[in-house]
């Protein structure tokens, strides 16, 4: 292990007790897993990734010289060029020959708020997934509602785990539930090959093949796909790599229930927000005015039906007429019902 790497593990020690911070303290600002923050300080992560540091170094609120000692600590770049003239190998996908290490999740959803259970579980599916032939993952929805916020937990988590698979991460929208055409497993295998470096000429032309060529490209690495928004297992299994060391994160309306069957998945029912989760992200987002009467936030977030996605539409809404009081988001007319509000929110979710 090369001493930059070394050092950075016990500056990351020093500046979190210094800090006053735990492991899961550190892991909540960082929006990391607690898990990913000690493999770090025991140096059992080799190479961490820039936007790790830096996310580090925020959550560390670091400033001026502290910050640049410790994003020099880490010494990625000069690490691999100094092992290399010393002659050590680099780390697997990093030589001159490689292809860049496809780095494809979307940002953190903001104020992402709750969960906790949910990550938790993640990590413990990802656990037993580890040394089996292949992890498979499925976050759906419980009774098929959407805005539920599987994507935001799916990709959330997914930046928590990055670390944990060093050659990239593939992302798709795979559409299941839009109007227009889904993506199908042929074109979404058409645009993983791509960004695995195969030349648009040389990509086969039958799904079979395509399927074929990517299961070889992944064969030995350590990769995390993320298949967002299935409408099917038939969607989902050509894009199943086959090797032990990747991990497929699917998230779906349906419950896909096949993968479950045939191809080992491991499937995680997401339910509405619990109140004080709802309340807390109406918080985040509308900011002080949300305090001024709690009951009417609680009512705003169980008019919203607990559901993320709507709770953001109405806190935009809030957001944006800054002059009313909370209770102007409400009904006026007794006789309107929450479920006929969460109507009109629905019809902007996709």
């Amino acid at each position: 292990m090369s001493q930059d790497a070394a050092s950075f593990g016990a500056r990351l020690r020093a500046c979190r007790e210094a800090a006053g911070l735990s492991q899961e303290d550190l892991a909540v600002r960082s929006g990391m897993s607690a898990r990913t923050v000690g493999k770090l300080e025991q140096e059992r992560t080799r190479w961490p990734y820039r936007e790790t540091v830096q996310r580090l170094a925020d959550a560390l609120e670091l400033r001026d010289q502290a910050r640049a000692d410790f994003v020099a600590a880490a010494g990625r770049r000069r690490g691999r060029a100094s092992s290399a003239a010393a002659g050590e190998s680099a780390p697997p996908g990093t030589g001159p020959s490689s292809a860049m290490v496809p780095r494809q999740l979307p940002g953190i959803a903001a104020h992402f708020t709750g969960r906790a259970a949910e990550l938790k579980t993640l990590d413990a599916m990802l656990e037993r997934a580890n040394g089996q032939r292949q992890g498979t993952m499925v976050i759906s929805a419980i009774g098929g509602t959407a805005g539920v916020g599987k994507t935001a937990l799916a990709v959330h988590w997914a930046h928590q785990v990055a670390e944990q698979f060093p050659d990239g991460q593939l992302y798709i929208n795979l559409r299941g539930y839009d109007p227009a055409q889904p993506v199908s497993a042929a074109d979404a295998l058409a645009r993983f090959l791509r960004e695995l470096g195969v030349p648009g000429q040389d990509i086969p032309s039958e799904p079979d093949e395509r399927a074929t060529r990517f299961r070889s490209l992944l064969a030995g690495k350590r990769m995390l796909v993320v298949l967002d928004n299935a409408g099917s297992a038939e969607q989902v299994r050509p894009l199943l790599p086959g090797d032990s060391g990747c991990t497929v994160l699917v998230t779906s309306r349906d419950s896909l229930a096949g993968l479950a069957a045939t191809d080992g998945a491991r499937r995680l029912e997401l339910d509405l927000l619990p109140l004080a989760d709802a309340v807390a992200l109406l918080g985040s987002l509308i900011g002080p005015r949300a305090d001024d009467d709690p009951g009417v936030a609680a009512d705003l977030a169980e008019l919203c039906a607990r559901l993320p996605l709507a709770l953001r539409i109405a806190a935009e809404l809030a957001v944006a007429r800054e002059d009313a009081g909370g209770a102007d988001f409400l009904p006026d007319a007794p006789d309107v019902g929450a479920e006929s509000a969460v109507g009109s929110l629905r019809r902007h979710v996709p």
